[in-house]
């Protein structure tokens, strides 16, 4: 009769963490490192390398803020609760009490655009229940962050506006309708340089090949884009433009 020992969630690189993760020197490192970081993905814990580093440690705190944890335990630990926490499990009530005042303080601080942003970030978040389809009217128009969520790049983009409180960048008042041509046609044509968080890009003559949503200015801007059932996705303008039509007009019709 065999003696060996079963091996540990950790050694069959199962997707549990059995130890608590916090930075250490060297980082600590492994297959539950891997899990964390993926699940972590909304909270940007820098790459998914398996090395538990200052992006990671910071992601976890920022999502324990805004799981509802106390204050206090607000930190960069990340033990197998916060694993469960994020992977679904029932927040306690007390829990669910802090993030809901906190989203609601939140909500009020933020500006127009960073609300698109948060909306665009919350699809991203989602992705596996937001599937990419060219129907009208659009999905969702009128039913905040619905999942499943059925919807194409420009029906996105209009969405996350909707959702925020913005004008509807078709010029259509939110009808259900509006494409890349409508957008190309109602909202201000900008350069580049002048991009902020929330404006548009659409590739293409009009009416346009694809519209993406701007998460973060900048040279190579970071971009929110719903091209195909794989989305949506943050990705950069660069690696984007390689797959879209060479020609690009920047778009915004907030302040």
């Amino acid at each position: 009769m065999s003696t060996a020992q079963p091996l540990s969630d950790v050694q069959h690189g199962q997707a549990t963490t059995a130890r608590t993760l916090h930075l250490t020197n060297p980082l600590m490192t492994g297959p539950d490192v891997v899990h964390l970081q993926t699940l972590l993905a909304a909270y940007h814990p820098g790459d998914v390398d398996g090395e538990y580093g200052p992006a990671t440690a910071a992601a976890v705190k920022q999502a324990k803020w805004s799981l509802g944890y106390p204050d206090a335990k607000c930190d960069e630990s990340a033990g197998p609760q916060l694993v469960s926490y994020l992977e679904g499990e029932e927040l306690p009530a007390d829990f669910q009490a802090r993030r809901a005042a906190r989203r609601h303080d939140q909500a009020k601080s933020l500006t127009v655009r960073e609300h698109i942003v948060t909306v665009a970030r919350w699809g991203i978040q989602h992705e596996p229940q937001v599937h990419y389809r060219q129907s009208r009217p659009i999905d969702g128009l009128h039913e905040a962050r619905k999942l499943p969520l059925l919807t194409d790049c420009s029906g996105f983009s209009t969405l996350c506006y909707a959702w925020s409180g913005a004008p509807d960048p078709n010029g259509l008042n939110y009808s259900g309708a509006g494409y890349t041509g409508t957008l190309l046609q109602h909202m201000r044509h900008i350069p580049k340089s002048a991009i902020q968080p929330g404006d548009l890009v659409v590739w293409g003559p009009s009416p346009g090949h694809h519209v993406a949503l701007v998460l973060e200015a900048g040279d190579d801007p970071l971009l929110a884009s719903h091209g195909q059932e794989k989305g949506p996705i943050a990705i950069r303008f660069s690696l984007e433009s390689k797959y879209q039509p060479a020609q690009v007009t920047w778009l915004s019709c907030l302040p």
